[in-house]
């Protein structure tokens, strides 16, 4: 599979790439970053010529010649791990919506029209489809922007928002063959645990913090992120995996504390 990634400077993105760089089943990740990789990722080493980096100044829009090539690449799914911290102040707030909703959602409907639908069933297994755009929300994301929420209320109704415009453009996708082009999965992930508290660190300690708190390790969650790429949920009406599912079944079966 070749996957597109975003995010892949970041905390969550970073170990996305790191995993698929190593994962048996990826051919191929077209990284659309605003700055660029880090250089060890273009060595044979460290990228294992697996990795290109594409240079995005205006992550709302999205040109004909930028679908094209990904099109033409043979590009069959998203992972989309770009995001920014949540501020208080809130003269930041519409630069935070542009950049939870306004820019997942842009380039959700650019894929679903431009790359998607070069897709086809004929062609599986040896080609993914249909199209997979698994992006990373929140635990407690609410769809709904009129209720009243106690907690996280801005937070929470940001994430809701981005899902539903995401799922909107899945529902609304062009019809290949007698099926939807373009699907979207959303991973309602809790707090995510850093490197430092997983593998390399103290692995009892996270798997106290996750049987405790709704909490995720970034191993896992990257884990599930091209879990959910690959192969989707099994059912096509099951489109969100909220933080206990996002764990995994290798979770479950390991830890005792809970």
């Amino acid at each position: 599979m070749k996957i597109l990634l975003t995010g892949a400077t970041g905390t969550v993105g970073t170990e996305i790439l790191d995993q698929a760089i190593a994962h048996n089943y990826i051919d191929h990740i077209y990284c659309l970053v605003r700055k660029p990789l880090n250089q060890r990722y273009f060595t044979k080493r460290g990228g294992k010529g697996k990795v290109t980096q594409l240079i995005q100044d205006d992550f709302l829009s999205y040109p004909d010649s930028l679908t094209r090539y990904l099109r033409e690449e043979g590009v069959e799914g998203c992972i989309w791990a770009l995001g920014s911290k949540l501020s208080p102040d809130m003269k930041r707030r519409d630069e935070e919506e542009k950049v939870r909703i306004g820019f997942p959602v842009a380039a959700a409907e650019a894929l679903a029209k431009g790359v998607a639908t070069g897709l086809s069933p004929q062609a599986m297994p040896r080609k993914k489809f249909p199209f997979r755009f698994v992006f990373v929300s929140a635990s407690g994301a609410e769809q709904d922007q009129f209720r009243t929420l106690w907690v996280y209320s801005d937070w929470r109704k940001m994430k809701g928002a981005m899902e539903k415009g995401i799922f909107d453009v899945a529902d609304n996708s062009d019809v290949v063959q007698g099926h939807k082009c373009f699907e979207a999965i959303a991973l309602r992930a809790g707090q995510v645990l850093g490197r430092q508290h997983g593998p390399r660190g103290d692995v009892t300690s996270t798997l106290l913090y996750e049987a405790t708190y709704t909490s995720i390790a970034v191993d896992r969650l990257a884990k599930c992120a091209i879990k959910m790429a690959l192969m989707g949920t099994g059912d096509e009406k099951k489109r969100i995996l909220e933080n206990k599912e996002c764990l995994g079944d290798d979770w479950a079966s390991i830890n005792t504390l809970s």
